[in-house]
């Protein structure tokens, strides 16, 4: 009997992100297994610089964590930049949070995007409290409540609008939690105080819940089963959502100890999916490459995030998808995926637009499509530097 292989996922980016940016406001702060991924090499390159300026390339959350991190904690005046793409994602409502704060930041090309320059500002650490608008990124919050514990009064955020990527949010308060900083949430406002002491706790990482997904779209497209190593319960991770989310295409998840064993059940398939990712934006791609592997007509709504991603990820999947049969129909937040009724042979270029996640998902179509090639595979650094060797496991 052939023996089901065992992937050790790398360490959360998500978690290891945060943890970066409280370890060094609080050096007792330890990080047990950081992530490998590029984006997290930025961040922490970009932390510990002492250079005036920083280029942060594409990592976006990078970008976010280090501008409120600078913004109330610069002792030297910085530039903030990145890659073109990068110039084209929005910071705007943080800036304004942060110059609410007494942060000095202004905009050196276009008002609301990188790059920026960041003068000292002392006043900047007293806290207080400000508005954001919480439906475009749940990063602008997240970097807000990370740095919060090192100004003198805390800081309270009432946010405006429908928050996205909720579980985010939940997932920074939980750390902050477990390092014993003060959290509390009620309605829209979030408020982070000082702690009484300076943090001293070790956080040993769980591996990644979205990069398991690419291997649960996986088991429900081919069947096969996989052992993912690493994950903890409960999870803080939202992207654990994944479990219940990829039951519907009958792939069950059975845990002994730390390892999740992936089987496809006989369960059958859903005749249509209307799935709202608002919570989960990052696993709308493996979903949508899952609905369509298995000829599954999808909705996918709550994807208005998609479009200031890595790239434009819900026009990214229509081009792609496209060229292997799809018709498809989108919108500024959604976007509906009909799979042809039969699948040829095609051997033509995917293309990924500098994007992670859309190499990992069309990996899962590889498999219908054999002869199919991945344009710029090593993009997957990013998040997964070994995604291509544990995927060929």
């Amino acid at each position: 009997m052939k023996k089901i292989p065992l992937i050790t996922l790398p360490a959360s980016k998500s978690i290891g992100n945060r943890l970066l940016v409280l370890s060094k406001l609080f050096p007792g702060i330890g990080i047990d297994r950081l992530p490998t991924a590029r984006d997290t090499a930025l961040l922490q390159k970009a932390l510990d610089t002492t250079a005036p300026h920083i280029d942060i390339r594409d990592a976006g959350t990078a970008m976010r964590f280090a501008l409120a991190y600078y913004g109330l904690s610069a002792t030297q005046p910085l530039t903030l930049d990145g890659t073109p793409r990068m110039r084209r994602r929005p910071v705007g409502p943080l800036v304004d949070a942060l110059r609410a704060l007494g942060a000095q930041i202004e905009y050196l090309d276009r008002t609301g995007f990188p790059p920026v320059r960041i003068t000292p500002s002392p006043k900047a650490k007293q806290g207080g409290e400000v508005k954001l608008d919480a439906g475009i990124s749940s990063q602008f919050i997240t970097a807000l409540m990370l740095v919060a514990p090192a100004t003198d009064r805390g800081i309270r955020i009432r946010l405006q609008g429908k928050p996205v990527s909720r579980p985010y949010i939940r997932m920074t308060a939980l750390l902050l939690q477990q390092a014993g900083i003060p959290v509390r949430q009620i309605g829209d406002t979030v408020e982070v105080r000082p702690p009484a002491h300076p943090p001293e706790k070790t956080f040993t990482l769980e591996s990644d819940w979205s990069a398991a997904a690419f291997f649960y779209a996986r088991t429900a497209v081919t069947g096969r089963p996989v052992r993912l190593a690493r994950f903890f319960r409960p999870s803080v991770q939202g992207d654990a959502i994944a479990e219940k989310l990829f039951e519907n295409f009958g792939v069950c998840t059975r845990c002994e100890g730390d390892i999740l064993h992936l089987e496809r059940t006989g369960k059958p398939l859903p005749a249509q999916m209307d799935i709202d990712c608002r919570d989960f934006p990052d696993l709308a791609q493996p979903l949508a490459v899952t609905c369509f592997g298995l000829r599954i007509p999808c909705q996918l709504t709550g994807l208005q995030t998609l479009r200031i991603k890595e790239t434009d990820r819900i026009a990214a999947l229509e081009n792609e998808l496209g060229k292997l049969g799809a018709r498809t129909r989108s919108g500024s937040d959604w976007l509906e995926i009909m799979a042809p009724e039969a699948f040829t042979d095609f051997r033509g270029r995917i293309h990924t637009y500098n994007d992670h996640r859309m190499s990992m998902s069309f990996a899962v179509l590889q498999i219908l499509f054999p002869a199919m090639q991945i344009d710029d595979p090593g993009n997957v650094a990013k998040s997964y530097p070994g995604f291509w060797e544990d995927w060929g496991k």
